[in-house]
This record gives C-alpha cells, sequence and structure tokens, in this order.
C-alpha cells in the first residue's frame, strides 16, 4: 500500500472517507485495510484526528517529518504522551503499538518505491478482533474483576447451584423409598451411614484446594501471568488425580474396618469408591472456573450432577428390585453408585465449559488475539519496525516495556504459585473442617448409636437401621433444604465482609454483619417453624406410613427446631472465617464437638434416637454461643442489634404456623386423610402455600418485606 493511502486513512480526509464507495475506485487490499479500520475500537488519539483533522494532521507530519526543517515547534515529551495515551488493557497497548510501527515502516517503504504487502498482518488482527464473541467479552470481563457486584453475582450462582442439588436430592425420596416399600427405612438407614462417610473423606481429600487454587488462580490473572495460571492448572489436575487414586483406594480397603460391624455396609462402600476417585479432579476443575469467575459453570456441574445421579438412582433400583423384590441391598448399592454417575455428568459439563471458554483458561489454545498476533510477527519485520520507530514509537515503546519488566517481576513462577496454594490451604483448613461439622456430628451418631444401643437395650440390628433412620437419615433430608437455602442466602454478602475487613471500613463492615443476621433470621426462623407446622403431612408424604410414622414425626419436629441452631451456627463459622477468625471458629466447633461426645452416652440411655439429637442441639449451641460472643466483644454485633427484626420475624413466624397448621388439620379432616400419600400431599402443599402467603402479608405489614429484598439492609440505611 502507497504512503498516499496512509495519509488519506490516517490524516483524518473525511471528505474522501464520506464519498461513495464506487467513487473510490479502492482495491481489494485497500478495502480490507479500510474494513480492518473501521471495526477496530478507536483510540484517543484517532478520536482528535476525527475533531481537529487539521491539527491532528501537522503534528502526524511533524512526527513523520523529524528529520527535516519545519517553523513548527517539535513536541515534548509531555505532548507525546499525549498523543500517544497508553490505554488500561495490555493487548490494546500492544497492538497500538504495533499498527504505529507498521506505518513507520510502510513509510520508509514508500519513500524507496518499495510499498509493503502487509495485507496478511490486517487480516490477522481483523480475524482477531471478529474472533472474540460477546459471551467471551463477558467472561473477560468477570475473569477481571467487577467488584462487590461480581461477587455477589459469583455467590449467587453457587448459592443457586447448591439450593438447587439439594432440592433434587430431596425429591428422589418419594419414589425411590416407594419402590423399596417395606424395606424403606433399613434402605435409606444404609444409604446414609455410606453418605456420611464418603462426605467426610471427600471433604479430606479435596481439603480446600478448590478455593485455594480459585484464589491464587484470581490472583495470576490480575497480573497477566499466562505462564504461571497454566502451570498451576495442570498442577493442580495433577494433584486432584493422585488424590482421587490415594483416597479411592484407602475406601475400598478400609471399608470392612468403617463398616461397624455391619456386613452391609462394605458394599456400599465399595460402591462409593469410584465416586471419590473422580471426584478430586472435579473439584480442581471447578476451582479453576471459579478462579476465572466463571461461576455458572460450576453451578450448572453441581445441578446436572445432581440430575444424573437421580437418574440412575431410579432406574438402576426400578431394574433391580423387578428381578428380586427383596433384593433392597442390591438396590442401595445402584443408589450409591450413582454418584459416581452424577461425577461423570459433572464432568461433561465442566468439559463443555473447558472448550467453550478456552481462550480464558488456557490463551494458547484458543482464537489467536492480538498479542498472539504480535508473536507471530517475523524477525525481520520486528527489526525493520525497531530501527523505524518515530520518537513517539520510542517513547511509548520504552514505558511499554518497563511496565512488562515490573509485571514479570511481579509475576509468580508456577512452582511458586503452588506454595501460595499450599500457603491458602493452610489459612483455609478450617473451611474445611466448619464445612463438614454436620456429617462430624452425624458420623458421631453413626459410630455410637450403634453399639451403644447394643449395649443398653440388646436391639437386634435391623432394628436398629429403623430406629437410626427415624432420627438421623429421614429427618436430615429434609432440614437440610432449610439449612442450605437460608445460609446461602445470606451467603451472598460473605465476600463482601473480607472486602470490608481488608479495607478497614469498620462501620461498613458492622452494617454488613447486621445485614447478614437479619437477612437470616428473615429467612430462616419461619422457614424452621413452617416446617414444624405441617411435619405431620409433610412426612407421611415423604417416608412410609407405618407404626414408625408417629415417632418419625416427633423427631421431624425436633429436628425443625433444631435447624435454627444449625444455620447459625453454619452461617456464624464462615463469617467469622471470612473475617480472619478461624481459631476462634475451631476452639468454638472443639468444644461443641466434645459436649456431644461426652453427653452422647447417657442422653442415649434416658431418650435413645431423641437423645442424640438433644446431644447435638446442647453441642452446636455452646459453639454458637462462643462465636456469638465473640463477634459481640470486637463488632459490637449480636441478635440484641436486630430485636426490632427479630420480634416482629417471630410474630409473623408463629402466626404464619398456627395459620399452616390449621389448614393441615381441615385438609385431613374434611378433605382427604393423611393416612395416603395424597392426602398428605394435599395438606402439605395447602399449609404451604397458605402460610407462606400469611407470612408475605405479615412481612409487608410490618416493613420485613423491603428487608429481604433488600439482602437485610433497612430501607432507610440501603439508601
Amino acid at each position: 500500500m502507497t504512503q498516499d493511502f496512509y495519509n488519506e486513512q490516517e490524516g483524518g480526509q473525511e471528505k474522501k472517507d464520506r464519498a461513495p464507495l464506487d467513487d473510490q475506485h479502492l482495491t481489494a487490499d485497500e478495502l480490507l485495510a479500510k474494513l480492518e479500520r473501521n471495526l477496530r475500537p478507536k483510540t484517543k488519539q484517532e478520536k482528535i484526528v476525527a475533531f481537529w483533522p487539521k491539527r491532528s494532521h501537522r503534528r502526524k507530519q511533524n512526527l513523520n517529518n523529524g528529520d527535516s526543517k519545519d517553523d513548527s515547534k517539535p513536541l515534548s515529551e509531555s505532548e507525546i504522551e499525549v498523543e500517544v495515551e497508553q490505554p488500561a488493557v495490555t493487548t490494546k497497548k500492544s497492538a497500538c503499538f504495533q499498527r504505529r510501527s507498521k506505518q513507520s515502516a510502510n513509510q520508509k517503504d514508500g519513500d524507496d518505491g518499495q510499498p509493503v504487502d502487509d495485507v496478511t498482518a490486517l487480516a490477522d488482527q481483523t480475524v482477531a478482533s471478529l474472533g472474540r464473541s460477546a459471551s467471551d467479552e463477558q467472561a473477560l470481563d468477570q475473569s477481571q474483576g467487577g467488584g462487590n457486584s461480581a461477587l455477589v453475582r459469583g455467590s449467587f450462582w453457587l448459592s443457586m447451584g447448591n439450593i438447587v442439588s439439594r432440592l433434587l436430592g430431596a425429591v428422589y425420596i418419594l419414589p425411590w423409598l416407594a419402590m423399596l416399600g417395606k424395606a424403606a427405612n433399613q434402605g435409606n438407614a444404609l444409604f446414609s451411614q455410606g453418605y456420611n462417610i464418603y462426605a467426610i473423606l471427600l471433604s479430606i481429600a479435596t481439603f480446600g484446594f478448590p478455593s485455594a487454587i480459585s484464589k491464587v488462580m484470581a490472583q495470576l490473572i490480575a497480573k497477566k501471568d499466562q505462564n504461571g495460571l497454566w502451570a498451576l492448572t495442570k498442577r493442580s489436575l495433577q494433584i486432584g488425580v493422585v488424590l482421587g487414586i490415594i483416597f479411592s483406594t484407602l475406601l475400598y480397603v478400609a471399608a470392612p474396618l468403617l463398616s461397624n460391624g455391619n456386613a452391609q455396609v462394605v458394599p456400599v462402600l465399595h460402591s462409593l469408591a469410584p465416586a471419590v476417585l473422580v471426584f478430586p479432579v472435579m473439584s480442581m476443575v471447578r476451582g479453576i472456573f471459579q478462579g476465572h469467575q466463571l461461576m455458572h459453570i460450576s453451578a450448572l456441574s453441581d445441578i446436572w450432577e445432581q440430575v444424573g445421579r437421580v437418574i440412575y438412582l431410579l432406574l438402576a433400583t426400578w431394574i433391580v428390585l423387578s428381578h428380586d423384590s427383596s433384593n433392597w441391598t442390591g438396590a442401595v448399592v445402584q443408589s450409591t453408585f450413582a454418584a459416581f454417575i452424577g461425577a461423570l455428568f459433572s464432568l461433561a459439563v465442566l468439559g463443555y465449559g473447558w472448550v467453550r471458554y478456552a481462550r480464558l483458561i488456557h490463551p494458547v489454545a484458543g482464537v489467536p488475539d492480538e498479542q498472539a498476533a504480535l508473536a507471530q510477527m517475523s524477525a525481520a519485520n520486528q527489526q525493520a519496525v525497531a530501527e523505524n520507530q518515530t520518537a513517539a514509537d520510542q517513547t511509548l515503546h520504552r514505558r511499554h516495556q518497563k511496565d512488562d519488566n515490573q509485571d514479570q517481576k511481579d509475576q509468580p513462577t508456577g512452582s511458586k504459585a503452588l506454595s501460595m496454594v499450599i500457603n491458602i490451604l493452610k489459612e483455609s483448613w478450617p473451611f474445611v473442617v466448619i464445612g463438614s461439622s454436620t456429617n462430624l456430628f452425624l458420623f458421631v451418631d453413626q459410630y455410637s448409636f450403634f453399639p451403644l444401643m447394643k449395649a443398653f437395650f440388646h436391639t437386634s440390628l435391623s432394628q436398629l437401621q429403623i430406629d437410626f433412620a427415624l432420627f438421623s437419615a429421614n429427618p436430615n433430608k429434609l432440614v437440610m433444604i432449610v439449612i442450605s437455602f437460608a445460609t446461602s442466602i445470606a451467603a451472598t454478602a460473605l465476600p463482601i465482609l473480607a472486602a470490608k475487613k481488608a479495607a478497614k471500613q469498620i462501620g461498613a463492615l458492622k452494617e454488613q454483619l447486621i445485614a447478614v443476621l437479619r437477612l437470616t433470621s428473615l429467612v430462616l426462623v419461619p422457614s424452621a417453624l413452617g416446617m414444624y407446622a405441617v411435619s405431620d403431612p409433610l412426612y407421611r408424604f415423604f417416608y412410609p406410613i407405618d407404626q414408625t410414622v408417629q415417632a418419625g414425626i416427633y423427631l421431624l419436629q425436633f429436628s425443625a427446631v433444631l435447624t435454627i441452631i444449625m444455620s447459625f451456627f453454619m452461617l456464624l463459622a464462615f463469617v467469622l472465617q471470612a473475617l480472619s477468625h478461624g481459631k476462634e471458629v475451631m476452639r468454638a466447633f472443639g468444644y461443641g464437638l466434645l459436649i456431644k461426645i461426652v453427653i452422647q452416652a447417657p442422653l442415649i440411655y434416658l431418650f435413645q434416637g431423641m437423645g442424640a439429637l438433644i446431644a447435638t442441639a446442647l453441642g452446636l449451641g455452646w459453639s454458637l454461643y462462643l462465636m456469638m460472643k465473640y463477634l459481640k466483644e470486637n463488632y459490637q454485633v449480636s441478635m440484641r442489634t436486630i430485636q426490632d427484626t427479630l420480634l416482629k420475624t417471630y410474630l409473623s413466624a408463629a402466626v404464619m404456623a398456627i395459620v399452616a397448621f390449621l389448614l393441615t388439620w381441615v385438609s385431613k379432616t374434611f378433605l382427604l386423610t393423611t393416612t395416603t400419600k395424597a392426602g398428605a400431599g394435599l395438606a402439605t402443599a395447602l399449609g404451604v402455600i397458605g402460610g407462606l402467603a400469611v407470612l408475605l402479608v405479615l412481612y409487608r405489614r410490618f416493613g420485613l418485606l423491603n428487608q429481604v429484598l433488600d439482602r437485610g439492609h433497612e430501607p432507610e440505611k440501603a439508601k
């Protein structure tokens, strides 16, 4: 291309640019160059050219003819910096440097009468510009920042995935237990015994690696350290494979020891070993996506994991029982093996996300961007560009090289990134313990209830399985929905707490803490009391209606009240850890677990299954008291701070519970009896819908509904 063409394109001759295309008689090469120029984002210099064409043209001539004599005053270095102001993004800065350098090289070639054909370079730039889709731009924006809104959006996705997966995990109970028939309680107890060990083992196997990796990756992304980022990605996958092999082998080999003397538990644990093999790698990949702020991929993988698990669980149970209706243990074994099938579904979603966002996870493997196009320049062209840089280009190059050298100096290598992960693991291991706290309490129940009951009452194993299902397995599946729902909604504010703590914004931090407590109370209290009110038809709807149903209802009612303690314990544990008080959380949890272990035996002797629940309530209650005390002493925040909201919440929840109970009574008395699944389902639906309607009316009347919508903030403070 000739120098005249570049002067026409870059010199701001708008009249010719506005002329009809047919009058310009442009060649194919010139059309391609014009297309590239029109498509790329305009820099500040080009905007100045469009606004003051004559002034910009004169400055350009001064730059291009620096050795010729001119009456105009040469530009100072500060003026040059203004003229070629560097954009914020490094790729744009590199592309600007490339375009200006190419123009200088083309000018020299044009003076010699040998124009340079750079159509290939322009085509590469055009492809790089057009190859970036809108979704990729959004993902790139998410991976490189976004402030509190991005944190809340990411927490929302993870919370939504958690809630939906919990709901799917509860929906399958109805058809699954219906297929098991008379062995429903025994099958559910056996299922829970295997899953309690499986959940604890997974917590140990992953040990907080996903969250630690996501944090380090966010730092590497901010520093644009692609080499360290990819090295950490590969290393994390390798660690996941090794951990999966170790712990799956351990579970398979140690199954007889972990069975607690019950031979039926051994095949259940064996069936869970393949899931333990895959899960660490799956968790690492989720951590990678979370580090890139692609929370929706992680959430979708969690949801599809449950979908695949439930589909296989129901289908396999139907096939096994259709061949032998008495083989309920075989059905349970296939139901626990469904965890591996669900993991495969999750890996499929993660694989799709890996391909979809390959340019973010491993940029070298994706569509070439502007930096990749720069890397493909030949050595000869690079030398020619260096020899023909103008004064402005040299200044830009020096500053750009200085920034790159500083970035390279600050960027950690792959091995250093791994050491950063280890350091984060040392700080985040309390999260792992607290995250599995409920499973640890269930673990104590599982390994103390059976031997204590045999020693105290000489109960048969089959009866013990039923008793264990009544106080542990059955209510736990229902109350965990409430716990996940309450804590997940409030957890959207937890990342902001860490940010306020780091910024030392004490007033804003206190306000956020109050908002979290208020929001959790507004959601949790009516949920727990509502479950208590409809526990009779709710239990009958999900579980067998036989001679054990009344005992199951009583235990579900107590578990519903226990849900308040468990949810606030989980919430305060994560809040204090987000504020870097992990030691205090572990101390409180340790005291609570010790109380549980000490009083477990006498309470089981006095109240059997109910005694185990009472021991859990006392242990977690003491832990909750210690954390609330610490929060009050250090942040002047307590339940008394929100006593006005609590009073209105308790009053609204109490009225709602009474209305829900009356509706269930009317349904089973005058409509359909709850001795059938249809009657129990109708009573439950009427109680839930009617109670929810009354709660919304009262919340609106007391001004609490606005607080829920404002994520716990009072309207006047939110404004």
